[in-house]
């Protein structure tokens, strides 16, 4: 039995289209299923973006250069807080629950380093010092509750 080139080619282009289709719907159907909707989502997450960007606008009004760095880091830290809250509950996962704890406890650290940055130079190492062993903490802490679920 012999066939020719023209069909075996016309066979394997038909394959290929239908394995790319196969896999494109296959893609579409595996969507990871979220406790809200994709819309709702992108409009909260818009909103905490317009509401961080209204917050370090304020802290340009501090007449302070450490005060107005201090007040742009509690802003931005509050922004990737609220932002890991908010990813958090879209995908309602203990993965996502243990990104959140994280992200707070970095933030924490943010802010803390920024507070160390208006004090004199003896103190700001120690300030740094107590800062990091408590971000070392919070992150063990973050981490050991996400892998004890």
């Amino acid at each position: 039995m012999s066939v020719s080139k023209t069909t075996l080619w016309t066979l394997f282009g038909a394959a290929l289209f239908m394995s790319v289709t196969a896999y494109g719907i296959s893609s579409a159907v595996d969507t990871p299923r979220t406790l809200m909707a994709r819309g709702e989502y992108n409009d909260l997450k818009r909103g905490i973006e317009a509401e961080g960007k209204v917050a370090v606008a304020k802290c340009r009004d501090e007449a302070d250069s450490s005060a107005r760095e201090l007040c742009k880091a509690k802003a931005k830290a509050d922004e990737r807080i609220r932002v890991a809250d908010l990813d958090s509950r879209y995908f309602g996962t203990v993965r996502a629950g243990a990104e959140a704890r994280v992200v707070r406890a970095k933030a924490r650290y943010d802010v803390a380093r920024a507070r160390c940055s208006s004090e004199p130079s003896h103190g700001r190492i120690a300030c740094l010092r107590g800062a990091r062993e408590e971000n070392a903490k919070a992150l063990a802490e973050a981490k050991a509750g996400s892998s004890s679920i």
